[in-house]
């Protein structure tokens, strides 16, 4: 790898031999690098491929470190580097620069007593229960590290970086508004069939998981794939009190989040409802 541009002693860019540009970091690793230069790879302690908008990647990430003290930069990787393993995913560039920012804010509106209240904090820790785990876990490393006290909710603010990114949302705020649209539809279902759903269930998993493909696809406009007449008739004359559970979701989806959908989507979300009414 080669140095293209010296970012700060720990970040710099860099080009491979097959001319990929990355931001590589590391303790020391851009210390008196020139472009040209041969980068230490034993310096390099993570590496970020520049991907679809390389420059406007480059000029957050230069903005980052104008920014953001390096020692939250380095914490921040800490925390992804824990939710990667456990979520067996791999967080990119734009994560780290988000959750570096969303800490140093925090921590910074910590000392001037600035509370900010999370409405989705209890959605959040029942429909994502692994990522809100994660989040109580980073606050902890967070308090240790810099010897201060966050407030609960941050757990699940910090939760929604790790949802957003896994979970294919082109956003935060768009993984908050599906995470509200999806605990509407938990509690319709509920309502429905006067139930508490068990949340440790296998059913639910799937439940939500595709309810959260079901809003990206409506989001994008994606179709579902044809499902035969005869599927349908058997599915709603086998299921006919969850199909009517379906039916006032879509009810739901319609006059409140303006989502129209189709037969096929109703009758996925017909069979889901089931699995979960049967548990």
């Amino acid at each position: 790898m080669r140095v293209k541009q010296r970012l700060n002693n720990n970040v710099v860019l860099v080009e491979d031999k097959d001319h990929v540009l990355m931001v590589v970091m590391g303790k020391g690793v851009g210390y008196k690098a020139y472009p040209g230069d041969s980068v230490k790879e034993t310096l390099v302690e993570r590496k970020f491929e520049l991907k679809d908008d390389a420059e406007n990647e480059l000029a957050r990430v230069s903005a980052l470190i104008r920014d953001v003290p390096i020692e939250f930069i380095a914490l921040s990787d800490t925390l992804l580097k824990m939710a990667e393993k456990e979520l067996q995913t791999e967080f990119g560039l734009p994560m780290l620069i988000s959750l570096a920012d969303h800490i140093y804010s925090a921590i910074d509106r910590k000392k001037k007593n600035i509370q900010i209240v999370n409405p989705l904090y209890w959605d959040i820790k029942q429909l994502y229960p692994i990522e809100a785990k994660l989040g109580e876990k980073a606050v902890e490393i967070i308090n240790e590290e810099r010897q201060i006290v966050l407030e609960d909710s941050e757990a699940t603010a910090i939760a929604m970086h790790f949802i957003s990114n896994g979970k294919n949302y082109d956003s935060i705020q768009q993984a908050m508004n599906f995470t509200k649209i999806i605990s509407d539809i938990i509690s319709i279902i509920q309502y429905h069939f006067q139930f508490e759903i068990d949340q440790e269930s296998i059913g639910f998993s799937r439940l939500i998981t595709h309810l959260q493909y079901f809003l990206i696809r409506q989001e994008k406009g994606i179709g579902m794939m044809n499902i035969s007449d005869e599927m349908i008739r058997l599915v709603i004359h086998q299921y006919p009190t969850s199909f009517q559970c379906a039916e006032k979701i879509i009810k739901y989806l319609n006059e409140n989040q303006q989502v129209q959908t189709s037969l096929e989507e109703e009758i996925y979300l017909t069979m889901h409802i089931e699995r979960v009414r049967s548990i």
